[in-house]
Parts: structure tokens; sequence; C-alpha cells
């Protein structure tokens, strides 16, 4: 071969093709950079997306499609790409747990105690209730039926659960000291503790263990429940839900900045919708 065969060719005043050839194959790697580029931001992105589980059957809240709504549109406005969904029944909210594990969850103080360690929670925040990270329980009778605590033994009475030991973490915890067995009464459970104070109201049980904050609601609305019961014993400070991060999903640069988000939204006189629907007037950080 002479030398004047790998020469490149010229055409009248057109440059040489190999010069064509490299500025293509220099577009071609920068084009396949820039691509890789939205890739990596894109996968970001799409990771940061978070999946939020709730479960509180003590809530006064039953309008899930207004609670998604609200904690969506607080969602949005934080900047948090998040989907949210909220369960009624245990069983339910246990098994989408074991399907599909979520990143963060608001749950009640005995589902941590309870399943925190095995399901690798990490708390996060304490929901305030009336300024407090506590609440009380009330027991309740008819006034027709006055039934004392002695007197409860093998009665029904209509409640919430409290997880695998509901009787036990009553009896020994909440009302300690009180002469009250809750594992000699016919327990009841109900998905919201709404209708544990309804059930007893219509007579369909002897009593009924309720939240404070559902009696107030219930009683802003329909008094005459209200008036046809009376209190037979009030528990000892129950904790408020936690907001806990599921174990590996959020590093703590993230939980601190959720923390941040979460407790600035939530200041006194600047409460998200969700959380006037919650009855969750603030936030503090988990011990």
């Amino acid at each position: 071969m002479r030398f004047l065969d790998i020469l490149p060719t010229f055409q009248g005043d057109r440059p040489p093709k190999i010069k064509y050839r490299g500025l293509r194959w220099k577009s071609s790697i920068s084009l396949i950079s820039f691509l890789l580029v939205l890739l990596l931001i894109f996968s970001v992105y799409a990771a940061a997306k978070y999946q939020f589980y709730y479960f509180n059957p003590d809530s006064v809240q039953s309008n899930f499609s207004l609670l998604t709504k609200g904690f969506g549109e607080f969602l949005n406005k934080v900047g948090l790409e998040a989907t949210f969904q909220a369960f009624a029944q245990k069983n339910d909210f246990d098994r989408r747990i074991k399907e599909k594990q979520p990143d963060l969850v608001l749950v009640p103080s005995w589902y941590y105690q309870s399943y925190g360690e095995s399901l690798g929670l990490t708390p996060l925040l304490s929901s305030l209730e009336n300024g407090k990270t506590t609440y009380t329980k009330v027991l309740l009778v008819r006034k027709t039926q006055p039934y004392t605590m002695d007197q409860l033994k093998g009665k029904t009475v209509a409640m919430t659960t409290m997880g695998p030991d509901t009787e036990e973490l009553l009896s020994n915890n909440y009302f300690n000291g009180q002469g009250l067995d809750f594992s000699a009464m016919n327990i009841i459970i109900t998905p919201k503790d709404a209708d544990a104070l309804y059930a007893l109201a219509l007579g369909q049980v002897d009593a009924a263990l309720d939240g404070q904050s559902t009696l107030s609601m219930v009683g802003s609305v329909n008094q005459r429940v209200l008036s046809v019961t009376q209190e037979v014993a009030s528990s000892s400070p129950v904790p408020t839900p936690l907001l806990c991060a599921m174990s590996g999903s959020i590093d703590s640069v993230e939980m601190a900045r959720l923390q941040k988000i979460f407790m600035d939204k939530g200041a006194k006189g600047n409460l998200p919708e969700y959380m006037k629907m919650l009855q969750i007037n603030g936030w503090q950080k988990a011990l």
C-alpha cells in the first residue's frame, strides 16, 4: 500500500470524510453520557419515593379517603414524593407490611412495643395530643346497668385491640392497681374506638373502653350518646402514636430531615389538615 492510498480524499471544498466520522463519534459519546446522567438522576428520584402506611384504631378519624387526601396534600407541599395508605384492620395492616414493606409508618405505641424489633422500626417522632405525648382511656358502662369493677367479670366489653397481649397490657399496665382483670371479661374487639362507644350506647355490650378524644368528639356531635353512659375507671397515661422509619429504608440524614419537616409544619397555629383530622396538634422527637 502506498502512502497516498491512506490519505483522506478531498472533493472540492469539502473537508475530509474522516473528520465527519470523528465528529459523529464524539457526538454519540456526548449523547450517551447525557442519557446516563438522566438515568442516574431518575434512579435517585425514583428511589426517594416513599411508601407511607397508617394504622391507629383509636383515632377519631374514620374517613380514610379524606385522610388520604389530607396527607397527600401535606406530603406534596413539603416536597416529599410519597404514597399514603391507611388501614382500618390490624390483620390487613400486618399482611400489607409483609407483602410490601413501607418506608414510613404511623402506628400506636403498643404496636411498636409488640412488633418494632421484629419489623426493624426506628421511632422518629411522637405525636402530641393536647400538647402531650400521652392520652387516657376510659372504661364506661350504661347508666341503666351501672356495673361496678367487681361486677364486670364475665361481662362483654367492647374496645379496640392493643395487640396480642391486650388483656395483660390493660390489667398490669394501664389499669394496674384498680382491681380490673380484663382477662376475666368477654372482650369484643371493634375496628374503631367510636364503634365501642356506640355499641355500648345501643345496649349491644355491657361496657366499653374508649380514648378521651373519642368521647370528646362524639360528645360534640351527639351528646345523647354520652348521656346514657357513666365512667367506671380511667387509665394511667397511654403513649400516643409514633412515626417510625423501617430499617434500611432511610438513612440518618434523611431521618433528621423528615423530623424537621414534620415538626416545622406541625407548629402551633400552622397545622396541616391531616393533623386536624387526627387531632394531632404537634410532634416531638421520640426518645
